[in-house]
Protein backbone atom coordinates (compact mmCIF):
# COMPACT_ATOMS: atom_id res chain seq x y z
CA UNK A 1 0.00 0.00 0.00
CA UNK A 2 1.46 3.25 -0.74
CA UNK A 3 3.01 5.20 2.07
CA UNK A 4 0.71 8.39 1.39
CA UNK A 5 -2.41 6.18 2.46
CA UNK A 6 -1.95 4.74 6.00
CA UNK A 7 -4.06 7.87 6.85
CA UNK A 8 -6.81 6.04 5.97
CA UNK A 9 -6.25 2.52 8.17
CA UNK A 10 -7.61 -0.58 6.00
CA UNK A 11 -7.34 1.03 2.55
CA UNK A 12 -5.81 -2.02 1.13
CA UNK A 13 -8.72 -4.47 1.55
CA UNK A 14 -11.01 -2.12 -0.84
CA UNK A 15 -13.17 -3.61 -2.79
CA UNK A 16 -16.36 -2.10 -4.23
CA UNK A 17 -19.73 -3.87 -5.36
CA UNK A 18 -23.14 -3.59 -6.81
CA UNK A 19 -23.45 -0.35 -9.08
CA UNK A 20 -21.21 1.79 -6.99
CA UNK A 21 -18.52 -0.77 -7.99
CA UNK A 22 -19.31 -0.64 -11.98
CA UNK A 23 -19.31 3.41 -11.60
CA UNK A 24 -16.41 3.56 -10.02
CA UNK A 25 -14.81 0.70 -12.33
CA UNK A 26 -16.03 2.40 -15.17
CA UNK A 27 -14.45 5.62 -14.42
CA UNK A 28 -11.10 4.42 -13.58
CA UNK A 29 -10.84 2.15 -16.93
CA UNK A 30 -11.49 5.35 -18.98
CA UNK A 31 -9.27 7.83 -17.90
CA UNK A 32 -7.02 5.68 -15.17
CA UNK A 33 -6.42 2.89 -17.65
CA UNK A 34 -7.31 -0.65 -16.68
CA UNK A 35 -3.99 -1.86 -16.08
CA UNK A 36 -3.72 0.66 -13.33
CA UNK A 37 -7.18 -0.06 -11.38
CA UNK A 38 -6.10 -0.93 -8.02
CA UNK A 39 -7.83 -0.75 -4.59
CA UNK A 40 -6.34 2.40 -3.45
CA UNK A 41 -7.34 4.08 -7.07
CA UNK A 42 -10.85 2.72 -5.80
CA UNK A 43 -10.86 4.23 -2.35
CA UNK A 44 -9.42 7.64 -3.75
CA UNK A 45 -11.99 7.59 -6.46
CA UNK A 46 -14.45 7.40 -3.47
CA UNK A 47 -12.50 10.33 -2.14
CA UNK A 48 -13.47 12.34 -5.38
CA UNK A 49 -17.03 11.31 -5.20
CA UNK A 50 -17.89 12.52 -1.84
CA UNK A 51 -15.55 16.27 -2.60
CA UNK A 52 -17.64 16.32 -5.47
CA UNK A 53 -20.63 15.61 -3.86
CA UNK A 54 -19.86 18.53 -1.53
CA UNK A 55 -18.86 20.77 -3.93
CA UNK A 56 -21.84 21.49 -5.97
CA UNK A 57 -24.71 20.57 -3.17
CA UNK A 58 -24.79 24.55 -3.26
CA UNK A 59 -25.18 24.67 -6.82
CA UNK A 60 -22.11 26.54 -7.45
CA UNK A 61 -18.77 25.11 -8.16
CA UNK A 62 -16.42 27.98 -6.81
CA UNK A 63 -12.71 27.70 -7.64
CA UNK A 64 -11.51 28.24 -3.90
CA UNK A 65 -13.16 24.71 -3.44
CA UNK A 66 -11.69 23.00 -6.40
CA UNK A 67 -8.11 24.46 -5.73
CA UNK A 68 -8.64 22.71 -2.04
CA UNK A 69 -9.22 19.58 -3.71
CA UNK A 70 -6.74 19.72 -5.96
CA UNK A 71 -3.67 20.85 -3.24
CA UNK A 72 -4.91 18.08 -1.32
CA UNK A 73 -4.85 15.39 -4.10
CA UNK A 74 -1.56 16.58 -4.81
CA UNK A 75 0.03 16.54 -1.75
CA UNK A 76 -0.95 13.33 -0.65
CA UNK A 77 -1.45 11.32 -4.04
CA UNK A 78 1.28 13.01 -6.07
CA UNK A 79 0.82 15.30 -9.55
CA UNK A 80 0.73 12.58 -11.64
CA UNK A 81 -2.24 11.08 -10.68
CA UNK A 82 -4.06 13.69 -9.46
CA UNK A 83 -4.05 15.18 -13.13
CA UNK A 84 -5.74 11.90 -14.10
CA UNK A 85 -8.36 12.04 -10.90
CA UNK A 86 -9.19 15.07 -12.06
CA UNK A 87 -10.06 14.41 -15.58
CA UNK A 88 -12.49 12.12 -14.04
CA UNK A 89 -13.69 15.38 -11.68
CA UNK A 90 -14.49 17.15 -15.26
CA UNK A 91 -16.52 13.99 -16.38
CA UNK A 92 -18.10 13.46 -13.74
CA UNK A 93 -19.24 17.20 -11.46
CA UNK A 94 -22.16 17.92 -13.61
CA UNK A 95 -23.21 13.96 -13.87
CA UNK A 96 -25.11 11.59 -11.18
CA UNK A 97 -23.83 9.87 -8.99
CA UNK A 98 -24.20 6.97 -7.24
CA UNK A 99 -26.41 7.54 -4.14
CA UNK A 100 -24.34 9.07 -0.71
CA UNK A 101 -25.71 6.94 1.24
CA UNK A 102 -23.78 4.42 -1.02
CA UNK A 103 -20.52 5.81 -1.10
CA UNK A 104 -19.95 6.48 2.98
CA UNK A 105 -21.45 2.41 3.86
CA UNK A 106 -19.25 1.20 1.24
CA UNK A 107 -16.40 3.34 3.30
CA UNK A 108 -17.14 1.97 6.26
CA UNK A 109 -16.39 -1.56 5.27
CA UNK A 110 -12.71 -0.68 5.18
CA UNK A 111 -12.18 2.36 6.96
CA UNK A 112 -11.68 2.80 10.69
CA UNK A 113 -13.00 5.61 12.45
CA UNK A 114 -10.09 7.87 13.21
CA UNK A 115 -9.66 7.74 9.28
CA UNK A 116 -13.38 8.99 8.43
CA UNK A 117 -12.54 11.78 11.08
CA UNK A 118 -9.92 12.91 8.88
CA UNK A 119 -12.49 12.35 6.24
CA UNK A 120 -15.13 14.72 7.63
CA UNK A 121 -12.09 17.24 8.78
CA UNK A 122 -11.29 16.70 5.11
CA UNK A 123 -14.77 17.91 3.50
CA UNK A 124 -14.68 20.84 6.15
CA UNK A 125 -11.91 22.26 4.74
CA UNK A 126 -13.01 22.24 1.07
CA UNK A 127 -16.63 24.07 2.45
CA UNK A 128 -14.63 26.32 4.01
CA UNK A 129 -11.99 27.07 1.19
CA UNK A 130 -14.29 30.18 0.01
CA UNK A 131 -14.85 31.46 3.51
CA UNK A 132 -18.38 30.52 3.66
CA UNK A 133 -19.96 27.33 5.38
CA UNK A 134 -23.16 27.40 3.10
CA UNK A 135 -26.25 25.57 5.24
CA UNK A 136 -26.08 22.65 2.39
CA UNK A 137 -22.41 22.13 2.78
CA UNK A 138 -23.45 21.42 6.33
CA UNK A 139 -26.21 19.62 6.37
CA UNK A 140 -24.80 16.75 3.37
CA UNK A 141 -21.52 16.80 5.48
CA UNK A 142 -23.51 15.90 8.99
CA UNK A 143 -25.22 13.95 6.50
CA UNK A 144 -22.01 11.99 5.70
CA UNK A 145 -20.74 12.18 9.45
CA UNK A 146 -23.91 9.83 10.03
CA UNK A 147 -23.71 7.68 7.73
CA UNK A 148 -19.78 7.25 8.91
CA UNK A 149 -21.61 6.40 12.31
CA UNK A 150 -19.19 9.72 14.06
CA UNK A 151 -20.79 10.52 17.31
CA UNK A 152 -22.18 14.25 17.23
CA UNK A 153 -20.20 15.19 19.50
CA UNK A 154 -17.13 14.48 17.38
CA UNK A 155 -18.96 16.26 14.70
CA UNK A 156 -19.47 18.95 16.58
CA UNK A 157 -15.73 19.19 17.79
CA UNK A 158 -14.50 19.21 14.28
CA UNK A 159 -16.91 21.86 12.90
CA UNK A 160 -16.06 23.66 16.42
CA UNK A 161 -12.23 24.24 14.74
CA UNK A 162 -13.56 26.28 11.96
CA UNK A 163 -14.76 28.79 14.06
CA UNK A 164 -13.43 31.75 12.73
CA UNK A 165 -13.84 33.32 16.14
CA UNK A 166 -13.15 30.68 18.46
CA UNK A 167 -14.47 31.77 22.16
CA UNK A 168 -15.28 29.92 25.47
CA UNK A 169 -18.05 28.11 23.52
CA UNK A 170 -16.63 26.79 21.02
CA UNK A 171 -13.70 25.79 22.73
CA UNK A 172 -15.42 23.53 25.32
CA UNK A 173 -17.12 21.69 21.62
CA UNK A 174 -14.49 21.27 20.22
CA UNK A 175 -13.33 18.99 23.71
CA UNK A 176 -16.62 17.53 23.49
CA UNK A 177 -17.84 18.66 27.09
CA UNK A 178 -20.68 20.63 28.35
CA UNK A 179 -19.80 24.05 30.19
CA UNK A 180 -20.83 21.99 33.51
CA UNK A 181 -17.84 19.78 33.35
CA UNK A 182 -15.53 19.43 36.59
CA UNK A 183 -11.78 20.55 35.94
CA UNK A 184 -11.03 16.99 36.45
CA UNK A 185 -13.39 16.20 32.97
CA UNK A 186 -12.12 19.15 31.32
CA UNK A 187 -8.31 17.81 31.94
CA UNK A 188 -9.23 13.90 30.90
CA UNK A 189 -11.24 15.46 27.75
CA UNK A 190 -8.40 17.10 26.80
CA UNK A 191 -6.02 14.41 27.42
CA UNK A 192 -8.50 11.85 25.12
CA UNK A 193 -8.41 14.73 22.48
CA UNK A 194 -4.56 14.78 22.20
CA UNK A 195 -4.47 10.89 22.06
CA UNK A 196 -6.64 11.39 19.11
CA UNK A 197 -5.90 13.90 16.86
CA UNK A 198 -2.21 13.95 17.88
CA UNK A 199 0.22 14.85 14.60
CA UNK A 200 2.89 12.61 16.10
CA UNK A 201 1.11 9.44 15.49
CA UNK A 202 1.34 9.85 12.02
CA UNK A 203 3.57 8.88 10.06
CA UNK A 204 4.36 8.58 6.10
CA UNK A 205 1.60 10.30 5.15
CA UNK A 206 0.96 13.21 2.66
CA UNK A 207 1.87 16.89 3.34
CA UNK A 208 -2.04 18.16 3.89
CA UNK A 209 -2.76 15.39 5.99
CA UNK A 210 0.09 16.36 8.39
CA UNK A 211 -1.17 19.99 7.79
CA UNK A 212 -4.96 18.96 9.11
CA UNK A 213 -4.04 17.25 11.78
CA UNK A 214 -1.79 20.13 13.00
CA UNK A 215 -4.96 22.71 12.66
CA UNK A 216 -6.57 20.35 14.92
CA UNK A 217 -4.48 19.48 17.28
CA UNK A 218 -3.84 22.93 17.59
CA UNK A 219 -7.54 23.88 17.46
CA UNK A 220 -7.38 21.45 20.71
CA UNK A 221 -4.48 22.80 22.32
CA UNK A 222 -5.93 26.47 22.40
CA UNK A 223 -9.32 25.47 23.51
CA UNK A 224 -8.15 23.99 26.67
CA UNK A 225 -5.38 26.95 27.49
CA UNK A 226 -8.78 29.15 26.46
CA UNK A 227 -10.84 27.07 29.27
CA UNK A 228 -7.51 26.70 31.69
CA UNK A 229 -7.07 30.27 31.62
CA UNK A 230 -10.87 31.09 32.43
CA UNK A 231 -10.80 28.73 34.85
CA UNK A 232 -7.14 29.03 36.50
CA UNK A 233 -7.31 25.41 36.24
Amino acid sequence: MSKNLKWIGGAAGWMYGGPLGAFIGYQLGKYIGKGNQSKETSFEMSLLVLATMVIRVDGKIKKEELDCVRDFFINSFGKFKSEKYFRVFNEIKDNPLPSLRSVCLEINKQVNHKSRLQIIHFLFAIANSDGDLDKEELIIIKKIAQYFWISEYDFNSIEAMFNKKQNLSSSYTILGITTSATDLEIKKAYRKMVKKYHPDKLQGVGEDVVKMANEKFQSVKDAYDLIRKKRNI
